[in-house]
């Protein structure tokens, strides 16, 4: 089943843990994170845009990552990190996906 990228779905997992696991295999090795904040969803010219921030241990790396939230298809995102809090990297990925994409 593939995940869908909708701001309504990602919505639905805010504050939930996830794993975050880095698709190139040199970036180290799963991280414990959650989905900490989604967006405000806005619609230009047939985009819908949004943005995610993750929160996660481990040290900060840019890269494609597989997003596993328990009992959900796996997410396939482009993360970058933003920021420490906590002692917590604060990972961001951008959304401007064509409406009816999904």
């Amino acid at each position: 089943m593939t995940a869908s990228m909708r701001h309504e779905d990602f919505a639905a997992l805010a504050g939930r843990a996830c794993r975050l696991i880095p698709k190139n295999a040199d970036d180290g090795a799963e991280r414990a994170g959650m989905l900490s904040e989604v967006g405000g969803r806005r619609e230009r010219q047939g985009y819908e845009q949004f943005a995610l921030l993750f929160r996660a241990d481990g040290a900060p790396q840019q890269g494609l990552y597989d997003i596993v939230f328990d009992g959900e298809p796996v997410h396939e995102i482009f993360l970058v990190p933003v920021g420490i809090e906590g002692g917590q990297v604060v990972y961001e990925a951008c959304f401007n996906r064509a409406i009816g994409a999904g």
